[in-house]
């Protein structure tokens, strides 16, 4: 099966990380500027990114943050979409009144990979910290692997791709078992950041 992890600039944050308005990271590396990362800061371009990979794979996972939720479950036309919680024990603090914690992974599993007896027990809930160093958006080791085993990923069978692979997380994660096939480089005209 073809399986994707998209993990995109956040909506509404990805001009300030990676775009002409990159801000200071914390401490963390700053990302490399993409040109194109204002696009990504159109939920229209999100939308896209949805339909591409309901079109494209049998299964996916999209990080996102959690005001983005209207966005991609409002385009997830024609399946329902499964929404697990990472929930990020070191968190850094925001410029909001109520700091957020957590981030959504909105998951479409394969057919016959969600029944009890077709895989791994998988929780819906992830509490791990996120990586203190590389740049901001980075997933740590442990996101990815309880990605692909909710996906249902088996080694023998599925190609994985990773579609923004900017941070090396998901082959890194891998621990070369993973069939990873190398990362896309556009998504619906834009080229992604």
């Amino acid at each position: 099966m073809r399986l994707a992890i998209a993990d995109p600039p956040y909506l509404g944050r990805a001009n300030r990380w990676y775009g002409d308005g990159r801000g200071s990271s914390g401490g963390r590396h700053v990302a490399d500027h993409h040109p194109a990362a204002r696009d990504w800061d159109v939920a229209e371009t999100h939308r896209d990114l949805v339909r591409r990979l309901i079109d494209e794979y049998d299964g996916w996972a999209i990080a996102a943050a959690p005001d983005s939720l209207p966005v991609y479950l409002g385009a997830c036309v024609g399946i329902a979409p499964r929404v697990m919680i990472w929930h990020r024990r070191n968190a850094p603090p925001s410029g909001s009144r109520i700091g957020s914690m957590w981030e959504p992974v909105i998951l479409s599993i394969p057919g016959g990979r969600s029944a009890n007896g077709t895989g791994l027990h998988v929780s819906d809930v992830l509490d791990e910290s996120a990586p203190r160093r590389n740049f901001a958006g980075s997933k740590p080791s442990a996101w990815t692997r309880w990605v692909l085993d909710a996906l249902g990923y088996r080694p023998d069978e599925d190609e994985v791709h990773d579609i923004f692979a900017g941070s090396g997380a998901v082959a890194a994660a891998s621990d070369g078992m993973l069939a990873l096939v190398g990362a896309d480089t556009h998504v619906s005209g834009h080229e992604s950041p």
